[in-house]
């Protein structure tokens, strides 16, 4: 068994490195010389994800963290028990979570530490493992949740282009058409799991010659079976995702968060991660936990607790035996 302060101090070091999608190098060859520390054989596949492997009982589990944060630096340092960084709510805290729990148990396990999950998940979209029987994913549900569902990801370009007319009359130009494409595609946007939400993520309008120019980059997190109003070239569509309560997956960690002496809540989240895409590349079950507040993702606030972090491996390691048997 490993000591609570090598936990911490694992969580802590890798938090300590700075990885932005596209810059997860250091951090992956991290994760490989802890993994042989402990006598685990893991290498760096071809877009550079982790993987390890590991023989043991029962049904093969896919755990699959990623190692990518968004930018932004935030000091690392521990207070009141709470570690804070960059990533350690999203979602190193989840992924050293993962790690300890593959270390500890004797399950039949895929370790899988994924690039540019804040990106455009190439690593999920190229994991080239054999098929599991269950997957979960390292994002924060808090110690007692557990997330069933994300909303999909569409990703959008507009490109508008209008004579030049004098600025005395009342045309609308590339920049005002693009105005009421967007206006179109959110009349119906709203907070919970089953409308759709989004934001513009790039606009530009501008002269050239006897034209006027625009283009609108734009992100919906879109509900099972959504048809936006209007489309426009399509960058990237990952569907909505939602595994029924009745799963074995699901009630092994009902059953693992109450032995833990929690009650167990489960999540259906507004935002999109890489079990929308596992789970449909293997047609199997998965279901997404980890410690952390979510809410605190990308902020300038983020820190993980730590006591949470400790039990949440322990839930995972129950959860495991639990799985194993189904």
């Amino acid at each position: 068994m490993v000591s609570e302060e090598e936990k911490i101090e694992f969580l802590k070091e890798l938090v300590s490195i700075y990885s932005p999608s596209g810059k997860e190098e250091k951090v992956a060859k991290f994760l490989v010389e802890s993994f042989e520390s402990f006598g685990v054989e893991a290498y760096i596949d071809k877009v550079g994800n982790v993987i390890a492997e590991k023989k043991g009982k029962g049904n093969k589990i896919l755990l699959a963290g990623h190692m990518d944060t968004v930018e932004g630096i935030i000091p690392v340092r521990i207070e009141n028990n709470y570690l804070w960084g960059r990533g350690s709510v999203d979602a190193k805290g989840p992924l050293a979570a993962l790690f300890f729990a593959f270390i500890e148990s004797k399950a039949n396990l895929i370790f899988a530490s994924l690039v540019d999950e804040e990106g455009f998940s190439k690593g999920a979209k190229n994991l080239n493992v054999s098929k599991p029987d269950f997957i979960i994913i390292g994002e924060p549900s808090g110690v007692d949740a557990v997330t069933i569902a994300y909303k999909g990801s569409l990703t959008m370009k507009f490109v508008e282009k209008v004579e030049k007319f004098h600025g005395s009359l009342s045309s609308k130009g590339a920049a005002e058409k693009l105005i009421e494409k967007w206006l179109e595609l959110s009349r119906d946007f709203s907070e919970g799991f089953d409308k759709p939400s989004g934001r513009i993520l790039r606009f530009e309008a501008y002269e050239r010659d006897f034209d006027f120019y625009g283009e609108m980059i734009v992100n919906i997190r879109t509900p099972i079976g959504y048809e936006p109003p209007i489309k426009g070239e399509i960058l990237d569509f990952v569907p909505a995702y939602e595994v029924s309560i009745k799963s074995p997956l699901v009630r092994a960690f009902v059953r693992a968060i109450r032995k833990n002496g929690a009650k167990p809540r489960l999540k259906k989240k507004s935002g999109t991660a890489d079990m929308n895409i596992l789970a449909p590349k293997f047609g199997v079950d998965a279901i997404a936990y980890g410690p952390g507040d979510s809410k605190l993702d990308h902020t300038p606030y983020e820190r993980l607790n730590l006591e949470e972090y400790l039990k949440a491996i322990e839930v995972l390691k129950a959860a495991l035996e639990e799985i194993k048997i189904l």
